[in-house]
């Protein structure tokens, strides 16, 4: 994937996902339902979307600079791309859900993560 413009976290460029997927969901009321008849009816509240970064072999540097972005912080300024705005990145703040990654390669002298995955929900 290539992008004109890179993707940051509080002033931190990330290197570039080999996927990014960007998630649109509507969040209703306690009100939301179908009635008798099975007519729906839904009442939204929000929309929020979210983005999920997967980075599929990274160094173990690599890893640390990304997820030491986000640790313990209980939320972040992203720039990041929004299919529903072409053209152009945004910026705005988010929190960081689950992180996972998987070890790849720990022997010496390469050390690799695979599939590290972080997820930014808008807040």
């Amino acid at each position: 994937m290539k992008w004109k413009n890179p993707f940051i976290v509080d002033g931190i460029t990330l290197p570039t996902p080999d996927e990014y997927k960007p998630g649109i969901e509507d969040l209703s009321s306690d009100e939301t339902g179908r009635t008798l008849d099975g007519t729906m009816h839904k009442d939204v509240v929000a929309v929020k979307d979210y983005y999920e970064f997967i980075w599929k072999s990274v160094s173990w540097e690599t890893a640390a600079k990304i997820l030491n972005a986000v640790d313990g912080k209980t939320s972040v300024q992203l720039t990041y791309a929004d299919p529903r705005y072409p053209n152009r990145f945004l910026r705005n703040r988010f929190y960081v859900g689950k992180r996972t990654c998987s070890a790849n390669n720990l022997n010496d002298p390469v050390h690799t993560w695979k599939d590290l995955t972080l997820q930014f929900t808008r807040i």
